[in-house]
């Protein structure tokens, strides 16, 4: 059964990072420092890892390739301090950092956003090494640079991406962006439709071009693992 979830939005629900949903760390007295051996067998840890496993399977992704991680992780971005909640990687590993104050409807936009940056990154894979005319290159040839560019986002946190973007050019899709412009406008773009579509269902108000974008890298991400 599909849990509950927040509709508070996508502003409401954009996290910062590269390749990382995010919250702002909050002024206030820190709490008492846990071990990791403590978090873990805490009641509440438990419970979050349990729900966490319930949304892997309702999305029918390998449960050995995502795992609630005790640890925090903190960065700099933009001169504020942030917490991240969630983090994916090239190889399908997905971590989501636990907090006791995450919802379940938290918990579910975090893994729908990372999950969508290994679909991505599994089609960039092959889309990087077939050759200039390969079917992937066809299908995503309409997505051109400045068509994307002049969209923009569909949230505050993607719009961020395509603020910070300093590339000489317009990013690419299905590019290196974060080498290329030091940030991710498409890669994060096209999760944030993931999220959106998580949170508000199908039914949700969103930028036409970039649900196309996302239902494509979708498609070709499932024939790729079905071939």
């Amino acid at each position: 059964m599909r849990l509950r979830r927040e509709r508070r939005g996508f502003d409401a629900l954009s996290f910062l990072g590269s390749r990382l949903a995010a919250r702002r760390m909050p002024h206030a007295d820190p709490a008492p420092v846990q071990s990791v051996s403590e978090i873990e067998n805490a009641p509440d840890f438990f419970k979050k890892r349990q729900r966490l496993a319930a949304l892997v399977a309702e999305f029918g992704y390998d449960a050995s390739k995502v795992a609630l991680s005790p640890q925090t992780k903190s960065f700099d971005y933009l001169g504020q301090s942030f917490t991240s909640e969630g983090q994916s990687f090239p190889d399908g590993r997905i971590e989501i950092y636990y907090d006791p104050n995450m919802s379940d409807a938290r918990l579910g936009c975090c893994l729908a956003h990372e999950l969508q940056h290994v679909r991505y990154f599994f089609v960039r894979d092959v889309y990087r090494g077939e050759k200039s005319d390969g079917p992937l290159h066809r299908r995503f040839a309409k997505y051109a640079p400045e068509l994307l560019a002049s969209q923009r986002g569909v949230s505050n946190y993607s719009n961020e991406h395509w603020d910070a973007w300093k590339g000489d050019a317009p990013p690419k899709l299905l590019s290196l962006e974060l080498e290329e412009g030091e940030s991710e406008p498409i890669n994060e773009t096209i999760a944030e439709v993931a999220k959106a579509l998580y949170n508000w269902g199908p039914d949700v108000r969103i930028n036409a071009l970039w649900k196309e974008l996302h239902d494509a890298i979708n498609e070709e991400h499932a024939a790729l693992r079905s071939a």
